[in-house]
């Protein structure tokens, strides 16, 4: 019934989709400087956050709408998909995230491949998800290339960034990019960086080959030293303890890289190092099977470990297709396994934006980007949605390919 109310009271929301001004009244707040489940107004002006109170002064001609207490939440971001990169799963013509053939990929940028007309867009949207990073996966090589940093609306202004993170896979079945062997990947991820600082030195001479030939492509020497430089992010795909480790160390003849662990299964068993060394982690603790040797760690509780002894961490979904809707389900399994329910919805809105970087998201407060979604109920419940979804000021159109082909056929039984 609530849900209803709230579709109702919300059905002009496409007509307003022009505007540029808006007062939310009588929002119940996830997160706020003023606490969680307060009521307040929210002015919304010009894609940010104007004014939040109570009893706001509206000005003309601004449109109201009341949220009759309704929960709202800061968008979403999901720290590791691939929509935009593949439309089937199982068809590799319809994928553009990964590079065959090559022992080096550390140049290839996977926001030059993305659709910005992709129908898995606003299925995202549908899920409260407005930002997402876009990585690309291993090909033939150990370091993968850079993510994008997209929002979740389609068409002109999908892309925020095409040049996020570079991205490393050190996972059990990633060492046959080396040889077959961890210490070869490990090695020839120095070896890597130890180049690139050699063509910075002689970048003047690369062309006339007046020194000892590089191995890799410019391109690649030249992803590789933003990283060394900490100019961008390196995350590292990685699962076993040991191997988080051994990684750790192996990178402190770099002290300016900025590293940042995904998936890491077993990073409980390392808190304390990654809490001394300001590590974060990104999570999918729905992946919780220990299906080889990386992963024999795997444990629900993940995230609650990491919060007790401080370690930065947000949550991942990895792929639409088989976590469809893990990004705010995974954040509900951590609150039943001990994480509290403001930590949870932290590690998928405030979180996130911290360990990207990116400012004045994920959170709701004066000043910061209008990135709101308005809920029929707990977020962190399967069955809550969205009734409404706000991506930089404007109101994002929830209607999916999905959803039209299922009132298509909805009445199909009644044939007979």
């Amino acid at each position: 019934m609530m849900k209803r109310i709230l579709l109702i009271g919300l059905g002009f929301i496409g007509s307003l989709a022009a505007a540029d001004e808006y007062w939310l009244t009588n929002a119940k707040l996830a997160t706020g400087p003023d606490g969680i489940g307060v009521i307040r107004d929210i002015h919304v002006k010009n894609g940010r956050i104007e004014a939040l109170g109570q009893g706001l002064k509206v000005g003309l001609p601004a449109k109201v709408i009341d949220l009759k207490a309704a929960l709202v939440t800061p968008g979403f971001i999901d720290s590791a998909t691939t929509i935009g990169l593949a439309e089937v799963s199982g068809l590799g013509v319809s994928q553009d995230g990964e590079v065959a053939d090559d022992d080096m990929a550390a140049g290839f940028r996977v926001g030059l491949a993305l659709n910005d007309a992709s129908v898995l867009i606003p299925v995202a949207s549908n899920d409260g998800i407005t930002r997402g990073v876009v990585v690309p996966e291993p090909g033939d090589s150990n370091f993968a290339g850079i993510s994008a940093l997209v929002r979740f609306q389609r068409g002109e202004g999908f892309i925020v960034s095409d040049a996020l993170a570079q991205h490393l896979y050190l996972r059990e079945w990633d060492r046959r990019h080396a040889g077959g062997s961890r210490a070869s990947a490990l090695a020839s991820v120095v070896h890597a960086l130890e180049e690139s600082a050699r063509f910075d030195q002689q970048r003047r001479d690369f062309n006339s080959r007046k020194y000892r030939a590089f191995e890799m492509s410019a391109a690649d020497l030249q992803a590789l030293s933003e990283v060394r430089t900490g100019r961008m992010k390196l995350v590292a795909h990685v699962d076993r303890a040991a191997d988080i480790r051994h990684l750790i160390a192996a990178l402190e003849d770099f002290p300016e890289i900025r590293l940042v662990l995904a998936g890491a299964t077993e990073a409980w068993k390392v808190s304390k190092l990654l809490a001394a060394k300001d590590i974060p982690v990104l999570l999918n603790i729905m992946n919780n099977l220990p299906e080889n040797f990386d992963r024999l760690g795997a444990r629900l509780d993940h995230a609650t470990l990491l919060d007790a002894d401080g370690v930065q961490f947000a949550f991942m979904s990895g792929s639409p297709y088989s976590e469809f809707r893990s990004l705010s389900q995974a954040a509900g399994v951590a609150v039943a396994y001990g994480l509290s329910w403001t930590t949870a919805i932290a590690a998928i809105t405030r979180s996130p934006a911290q360990i990207w970087g990116l400012e004045d998201l994920g959170v709701i407060e004066p000043g910061a980007i209008a990135d709101l979604v308005i809920w029929d109920g707990d977020p962190l419940e399967v069955t809550s949605a969205p009734t409404a979804v706000m991506i930089d000021g404007a109101w994002v159109d929830l209607s999916t390919r999905h959803k039209a082909l299922a009132e298509r056929y909805r009445d199909l039984l009644d044939l007979k």
